[in-house]
């Protein structure tokens, strides 16, 4: 009897259980994003998500969860806010599972001055019409993947017994992501039977097929079930805001009216996105819309699981607050641990950054200042387009542009331009990204962006023939018939007497997945883009500075002149006629007066005609300001470098068993202040700049998170950490300007437009910040415990302070992790529907919440090499924070992905960064035996 309870303690009670059952969900959560990828949405809920298997393992979890409470008396030991913490999970299970057993969501489409008192279920059905009156659904598990497995379906109609016997379910099309499929069923009714090829589209519309079965008419259809509703939603108007000047949408919204099933007036109601119209237990929100913009596409669900959902997240996060201020909880246990250490700041192993410097080959620079051509003027040089103008004179123009434009520029910078996507700018910032586009860095041959924009726009013929496309493939170079140890080409270069020479070879490569795309491929995408651009300053075509009383879109010099607007046509040749006979006589006289008197009437023309668009001087200066400082990247070293210099002080002091210069750690601790308070007020204008906040893409999330870095540091209040999170947040900084990630300031999609997108993701992407430092003080201690050696008793003492400081980030970004992930499920419920559809993105979180939740709880297993096994795990677990946050968004598809589904290839170096903590762990095993003191 005794051997049996223990037994019933063990399965349901006991840690040895619940540590390998959350390894096996995040396992299996794992897999099903990959079968998404590669099969489809329906693939991975037929094979993981919607089995009965997960639901057991689901309910298995919430059993051991409940029993390992009971068997560890956390009750009768007063803790209290585990007890909490750790209810709320039981109490989100729950409320997932009433959800997932007795919700509904479908999708509802309504035509303007129409009604709809129905909607499309989500879920697969089987639906069956008897004699075009009786209605019969089936709810049905049937997909191509379990061919194997169908089984009959017995159901009564008219009293009379209906057998559905599948034979078969294919796939209609190969396409891998295609859920259309083809189910062959034989059905018996009224003692005859036939055979049905029952199609289901993509969109789960099923094509319905009828048979007579005697004088009885059978009709069957395959896909999604009409859901009635008790009232109609009738749509009066829709309508589609784009940003201004472009076809992006910038919000759309439909006008609808809820009516009785008599038409009886309830209520009208707007619905648009982030705002959502409730109704009898219902929830309506925009999902999408019509192409001609004359319907909407609305999602409806009804979820009677949300109210002990959200109450379970409510508990979760006050519990994790709690759980910090706990006295007897473990975080402030390790903090008073750490205090009787009195151990110093410590920094990472010696990890050697190489600085990332572009070289271009032979690129020497033109020396114009006497006037004299060399022969690389002689080479970049070839005017045959201008036959009027000599060598000796285009030499003399560049001559003056680079000296005698120098110090007037301000006028030029400051004019304001709308780009192709309807964001209103400074023409610096366009010519900072055109130029870095074309030229692969900011400057060429002594002239910075703005000269180098000026120049081409002026004298495109000049420009014509001067080598400063960048290109990096020397194969390409020989296509193109350019010497193939100059990196940079001409625009004439790639043309020729039958036209561009790249049209076809762009062709192909476009025809070809990015996966399977090598290294010429993808320099002739790059240089095909780059000759486009330039193309587009020739043209001048980006410069949209007219703006329309009647439109929001600004209009380009040629549509200025062009428009049945006579007064902008007017506009438009006075200026360009004295802006180009002004800026030729400025370069000859360094007389720049009236060049800057037609900037300022353009820019008052502007500011007149532009309304609430033109922007305000102060948002000007400040993106500017942004421009030129290089805010972000200029952070790079002194982050990285004050890291090393403490890790210096440090470990000299450690090796002579003294402590660190008190003067000389706190310049270090104030210097590395200085620059997060700089750090900040970087995001601030960032975030003034765009009109959002600094983390809406890739680029701007990195910034967060170097920033997020080192606050962490600052928080935990520990030398140790502080260093280590100064040189995370260096590296941060420097993968963010890499040139894989987009520095643009750009507009948010409207789902984005969302107070929750401040809240969630700011509390998630921060968490990134915490286990990043875990994983730089995993190393540091890998690092360490490989070099303990008998006498040296002070890297023992470094170690035991390392892993506190790590435990305690990593139980902050846990709990941030936590919170911010289910934050985005409050936020995505009050989007469109539903806080939980397995996006790859959401679900990696939730496997990095696993992850880490897992190696916190290792210690129950009574390891006796604690230390060890957290510095291992820390940075062996840190690998599912970089696939949420990078395999996601380039290697799987989802609402969060950057890839749409496409792998790109995957780096050599990341295989090297990869095999390198294994080696660590492995080397650092050996000399593993160390246990952390019992923390009171």
């Amino acid at each position: 009897m005794k051997s049996l309870k223990s037994l019933i303690y063990f399965l349901f009670g006991s840690f040895w259980v619940a540590i390998p059952l959350i390894a096996l969900y995040a396992l299996a959560c794992a897999i099903a994003t990959f079968i998404e990828n590669d099969y489809g949405t329906s693939a991975s809920k037929a094979i993981v998500y919607n089995t009965p298997w997960f639901n057991f393992l689901h309910a298995y979890l919430l059993v051991v969860l409940i029993g390992t409470f009971i068997n560890s008396k956390a009750l009768e030991r007063k803790r209290y806010a585990s007890l909490f913490f750790h209810s709320s999970l039981i109490l989100i299970i729950l409320g997932a599972a009433i959800t997932r057993f007795f919700g509904t969501e479908g999708l509802m489409h309504v035509r303007e001055n129409s009604a709809q008192s129905s909607f499309e279920s989500a879920d697969t059905y089987l639906n069956i019409t008897l004699n075009d009156t009786t209605k019969l659904s089936l709810k049905t598990p049937f997909t191509f993947y379990y061919s194997k497995r169908l089984k009959p379906i017995h159901a009564t109609l008219d009293h009379k017994p209906l057998i559905l016997e599948p034979l078969e379910i294919y796939k209609q099309n190969a396409i891998k992501k295609d859920d259309a499929a083809i189910l062959v069923l034989k059905a018996t009714y009224n003692g005859v039977s036939r055979k049905f090829n029952l199609i289901k589209t993509n969109r789960n519309e099923g094509i319905e097929e009828s048979e007579m079965f005697k004088d009885d008419k059978l009709s069957l259809s395959f896909g999604s079930a009409y859901i009635e509703l008790p009232f109609q939603i009738k749509l009066k108007r829709f309508e589609l805001e784009r940003y201004a000047g472009s076809m992006s949408p910038s919000s759309y919204a439909s006008e609808v009216e809820v009516l009785k099933l008599d038409n009886t007036l309830i209520k009208p109601y707007r619905i648009f996105m982030n705002h959502v119209l409730d109704y009898e237990g219902y929830r309506f929100f925009q999902s999408s819309y019509d192409t001609d913009e004359k319907g909407t596409i609305l999602s409806v669900n009804k979820d009677p699981g949300k109210i002990p959902t959200y109450l379970g997240y409510a508990m979760l996060i006050l519990g994790a607050l709690w759980l910090l201020l706990d006295k007897n909880g473990r975080f402030l246990k390790l903090s008073r641990f750490l205090k009787s250490q009195q151990v110093a700041s410590f920094l990472l192993a010696l990890i050697l950054i190489s600085p990332f410097t572009p070289s271009f080959a032979n690129e020497a620079p033109i020396d114009m200042h006497g006037g004299k051509s060399t022969p690389i003027e002689r080479q970049n040089v070839e005017n045959s387009a201008n036959k009027e103008d000599s060598k000796s004179v285009i030499l003399e123009r560049l001559k003056h542009l680079r000296e005698y434009s120098k110090d007037h520029l301000k006028a030029f910078q400051r004019l304001q331009v709308q780009d192709f996507d309807g964001r209103i700018k400074p023409l610096d910032t366009i010519s900072i990204e055109y130029v870095h586009k074309i030229l692969r860095k900011d400057d060429f041959q002594g002239l910075n962006a703005m000269q180098v924009l000026l120049g081409i726009m002026f004298f495109p013929n000049d420009w014509r023939s001067v080598k400063m496309i960048y290109t990096s493939n020397k194969a390409l170079r020989k296509l193109i018939g350019t010497p193939l140890d100059e990196s940079r080409i001409a625009f004439r270069d790639v043309f020729d007497s039958r036209g561009y020479k790249l049209k076809n070879l762009v062709e192909e490569v476009n025809q070809k997945s990015p996966n399977a795309r090598n290294e010429l491929d993808k320099d002739v995408l790059k240089v095909d883009e780059r000759i486009n651009l330039v193309y587009t300053l020739f043209s001048a075509q980006f410069l949209r500075i007219f703006p329309s009383d009647k439109t929001t879109a600004w209009l380009s010099p040629i549509e200025a002149i062009n428009s049945p607007n006579k007064e902008i046509s007017s506009v438009a040749t006075e200026f360009l006629k004295n802006i180009f006979n002004r800026f030729d006589d400025a370069l000859k006289t360094n007389q720049w007066d009236k060049v800057e008197k037609t900037l300022q009437d353009l820019s008052i023309y502007q500011k007149e005609h532009a309304k609430n668009l033109y922007l305000p001087s102060s948002k000007v200066d400040s993106e500017i300001f942004l421009n030129h400082t290089n805010f972000f990247n200029s952070l790079t070293l002194p982050y990285i470098f004050l890291g090393l210099l403490l890790f210096i002080v440090v470990i000299s002091s450690l090796v002579k068993n003294t402590i660190p210069n008190i003067w000389l750690t706190k310049t270090l601790y104030m210097a590395i202040l200085l620059c997060a308070i700089a750090h900040s007020i970087g995001l601030v204008l960032r975030w003034y700049v765009s009109g959002h906040s600094p983390w809406s893409n890739a680029y701007e999330s990195m910034l967060y998170i170097a920033w997020a870095s080192v606050i962490a540091g600052f928080v935990l209040r520990s030398k140790l950490a502080l260093s280590a999170s100064s040189f995370l947040a260096g590296i941060a900084l420097f993968v963010a300007h890499l040139g894989f990630m987009d520095p643009q300031i750009g507009h948010l999609v409207p789902v984005l437009k969302s107070y929750w997108l401040n809240i969630h993701v700011s509390v998630i992407t921060a968490s990134y910040g915490f286990l990043g430092l875990c994983f730089v003080l995993g190393i540091l201690s890998l690092v360490l415990f490989i070099l303990r050696k008998q006498g040296r008793f002070n890297l023992d003492k470094t170690i035991l302070s390392i892993s506190a400081i790590n435990e305690m980030s990593m139980i902050l970004g846990l709990f941030m992790l936590t919170a911010g992930n289910f934050l985005g499920g409050v936020w995505a419920n009050e989007s469109w529907g539903r806080y939980w559809g397995w996006d790859p993105k959401e679900t990696w979180a939730l496997i990095s919440i696993c992850v880490y939740a897992l190696i916190l709880h290792l210690r129950f297993l009574g390891s006796q090499n604690w230390p060890f096994i957290l510095a291992s795990s820390s940075v062996l677990g840190f690998y599912s924070v970089l696939m949420t946050y990078f395999g996601v968004n380039y290697y799987l598809s989802g609402l969060h992905s950057y890839a749409a589904g496409d792998p790109l290839p995957i780096p050599t170096f990341l295989y090297f960064l990869v095999a390198i903590p294994f080696a660590l762990v492995i080397l650092a095993s050996f000399k593993r035996h160390l246990s952390l003191p019992k923390l009171v």
